[in-house]
């Protein structure tokens, strides 16, 4: 199986626009997203999982037109790691997150905000995900669109890697991952590559 990990492009949110919870692309999202597109022309893939999020979908609609009568499946199982009531106010308060965390005594990891979940609940769930697919797709090219850090933490399962690697790198908006795995286990890896942007600008 190859799998092709594809961070939303940017949103509202991620400029520091004013958004809602459920951010739509930024301009510049818009742009980055046609970009995508352009890359998944010459890729055969044979099925796209993609979030239920505003931000991922709309990443996806730009690149439909390049990958035609490829099934595709919108899953909320692959929604972005929730932040509960630190996520509510138009804006990502990660510096409240950690606070509440020290207020209540836990490790950050285990803290679990009132309405979201806690980052080892992302991580599982990102975990009981990549196994799903391995079962399902042993030989086929698999394009998940979604989010940061849900798909940070499936590859982080994938390279049997604690979620406390998490901290050392991040997915940029954007950005496409690819995992080749043969029976089970990785064999190449490539992650937060951002190549084809830079390429699509130099064709102007």
């Amino acid at each position: 199986m190859k799998l092709y990990l594809v961070r939303h492009a940017q949103s509202k949110r991620n400029a520091k626009q004013k958004s809602e919870e459920d951010a739509e692309l930024s301009e510049i999202g818009e742009e980055q997203a046609k970009r995508l597109g352009k890359y998944f022309h010459k890729v055969n893939l044979d099925k796209v999982y993609c979030s239920t999020l505003k931000r991922a979908k709309t990443t996806l609609d730009k690149i439909k037109p390049y990958i035609k009568e490829v099934p595709i499946i919108y899953t909320s199982k692959i929604v972005e790691h929730k932040l509960g009531i630190y996520g509510k106010n138009g804006k990502d308060e990660w510096g409240a997150y950690v606070k509440g965390a020290e207020k209540e005594g836990v490790p950050f990891h285990l803290f679990k905000p009132k309405y979201g979940d806690s980052l080892l609940e992302t991580y599982k769930r990102a975990g009981n995900f990549y196994k799903s697919l391995l079962k399902k797709h042993i030989n086929d090219k698999i394009l998940v669109v979604g989010h940061g850090i849900f798909l940070l933490y499936l590859i982080l399962n994938s390279l049997s890697l604690d979620l406390s690697e998490g901290k050392y790198y991040q997915l940029s908006n954007a950005s496409i991952s690819t995992l080749n795995i043969e029976k089970g286990e990785v064999k190449e890896f490539h992650i937060n590559d951002y190549n084809h942007l830079i390429k699509e600008g130099m064709k102007k």
